[in-house]
């Protein structure tokens, strides 16, 4: 695997070199599938510039920019110095293509100062080049002269005669933008000297010969300096150039009115300003690109930083695990102490109160013919308190056996869990001629006793809670979602008061006095408990006086 990265990336370079790019891209793959089995960040890092290279190349930029920014990021980590500044130059490069010279400048000032250890001379160079043309398009003619006279230094100092000849005729163009005509001609002069002895063959000549029109046109030689206009036009198409162009039409133009030919000063300026109406076109378009690489940039970092703030979270959850499983051991262990103790004491108190019924009742058989009206009202109240007490006592041991973990699940028809608790409530229905409607009940997967006792509470409630002189009339509703059943309970009662939703489910919580209706104020806690022991959820709607509708869902 290692061979074959080093093999396949060295083919890549040379596929990039040829700028065979379709070639080129058939390898990075493979190469950055292997690199990243083995760990080798280096390589990864490598063939993604590599490919924002090529994407670059062939002007796909937003295609080119986050696979520049990936690389660099790779290589941070690393110290990979070299492959860095390589990200930060190409960035660079692609911003100022946007026309975004601020970023730009940003990026190239960031390579001159903190790379030139890990960057080739000639490197240095071109960046100091472009720092300066990007200077000179924003119209800063002095800093983009210092940038110029850098890149000719250390163009000197490596004997870089190429650029040594373009960056004389770049100082050039600076001096002439500044009015200083004397420095323009000595510039323009070694540069012209720079050349013929390289045989003319010099990247930005175009430049040169739009110079050298310039300053004829000072000279008042306006015939050479129209010939010279030409031939910097008709090089700075050949390759391209369209500022180099612009220039040329617009020097042009000048001359010719100079000369008072303003005919064909007239069909200068208009190729000019066709020209310069695509060129800020254009400028609009590759803004707009620039507008989209920066939020999609945006978009990935927001990403990165939601997915950091995850990681940070699930660390600190991890962190935290062990505390919590121990915690959550003695919260169970807690719970279940606490089930057995209202069991054991439910269940025990029931004895010692059915003792109290009992003597009680004895005692008043014994003295029936002693006891005053008075006396009689008092054993009622004690016959009252232990009836009482004995249905809360019933209610508070049925609470604390709800919830058992032993209780199995399995699949229960609904049909039949109403059936059960109708038969249950038999008699009260009957006496209070209640009517009980349904349509299809689903099969659910589920415990049957829980559901039967959830059931039997809430019909129960239903027929208790119900208007005077009204008889019941209660409905049962079934409605399927993907991932449970929702049950509803719909009543003709006396309605719930929005404000007392949460209460109902508390235990021990009445809404009506003692008077008004029977009961413990543990129904709806129980229901409540069996809801949220089979997995599901419990709500009530409702307006006071006008019947109420209670909710509950079964998981699938």
């Amino acid at each position: 695997d290692a061979l074959k990265t080093d093999l396949f990336f060295q083919l890549s370079q040379v596929h990039l070199r040829r700028q065979d790019y379709v070639a080129m891209e058939e390898f990075i793959p493979v190469i950055l599938d292997v690199s990243r089995r083995l760990g080798n960040v280096e390589k990864e890092a490598l063939a993604l510039c590599n490919l924002a290279v090529a994407r670059s190349v062939q002007s796909d930029y937003k295609a080119a920019m986050p696979l520049f920014i990936e690389s660099l990021e790779k290589s941070r980590p690393i110290g990979f110095r070299y492959n860095e500044a390589n990200c930060l130059i190409n960035i660079g490069t692609i911003y100022a293509q946007l026309f975004n010279y601020e970023d730009a400048l940003d990026r190239y000032h960031i390579v001159l100062s903190e790379y030139k250890d890990v960057l080739s001379d000639n490197t240095l160079i071109v960046i100091q080049n472009n720092t300066g043309n990007i200077y000179f398009t924003l119209e800063q003619y002095e800093e983009s002269l210092f940038h110029f006279s850098e890149s000719l230094l250390m163009a000197q100092n490596a004997s870089y005669k190429e650029m040594i000849a373009h960056t004389t005729s770049q100082k050039c163009r600076a001096y002439l933008a500044l009015g200083d005509f004397r420095q323009a001609y000595e510039n323009a002069r070694l540069s012209s000297e720079l050349i013929l002895e390289l045989g003319g063959k010099v990247n930005g000549k175009q430049i040169h010969l739009l110079n050298l029109a310039e300053l004829e046109a000072v000279d008042g030689d306006f015939e050479r300096a129209k010939r010279l206009g030409k031939k910097g036009i008709a090089l700075s198409r050949r390759l391209n150039d369209v500022v180099s162009e612009l220039r040329g039409f617009l020097t042009l133009s000048g001359i010719y009115q100079t000369e008072r030919d303003f005919e064909s000063a007239f069909k200068c300026q208009r190729i000019y300003s066709t020209m310069q109406a695509d060129y800020a076109k254009t400028q609009r378009n590759m803004r707009m690109i620039d507008l989209e690489i920066k939020y999609s940039l945006q978009e990935k970092q927001s990403k990165i930083e939601e997915l950091t703030k995850e990681n940070e979270y699930q660390a600190l959850l991890l962190d935290q695990s062990s505390q919590m499983a121990q915690q959550n051991t003695k919260l169970l262990h807690a719970n279940e102490e606490l089930r057995q103790f209202a069991y054991i004491t439910s269940h025990d108190l029931k004895e010692p109160l059915r003792m109290i019924g009992s003597f009680t009742q004895i005692i008043r058989q014994q003295f029936s013919s002693q006891l005053s009206e008075e006396s009689e009202t008092y054993f009622q109240y004690v016959k009252e308190g232990v009836t009482r007490m004995n249905s809360l006592l019933d209610g508070l041991l049925q609470y604390a056996t709800i919830g058992k973990s032993d209780m199995d699940r399995d699949f229960v028809n609904l049909n039949e869990v109403l059936r059960l608790a109708c038969a249950n409530l038999k008699l009260v229905i009957e006496e209070s001629e209640a009517r009980i409607r349904y349509q299809e009940l689903p099969v659910v997967h589920s415990v049957a006793p829980l559901l039967i006792q959830l059931l039997q509470n809430l019909i129960g409630n239903a027929v208790k809670f119900c208007k005077p002189g009204a008889k019941p009339d209660i409905q049962i509703l079934t409605e399927e979602f993907p991932d449970h059943y929702r049950v509803a309970v719909v009543d003709n009662g006396v309605g719930v008061d929005p404000e007392h939703y949460d209460r109902i489910f508390v235990i021990f919580q009445r809404l009506h006095t003692r008077a008004q209706y029977e009961g413990t104020g543990l129904g709806l806690a129980i229901c409540q408990k069996i809801v949220q022991q089979l997995g599901g959820k419990i709500w009530v709607q409702s307006e006071l006086g006008k019947g109420a509708t209670f909710y509950f869902t079964l998981p699938k």
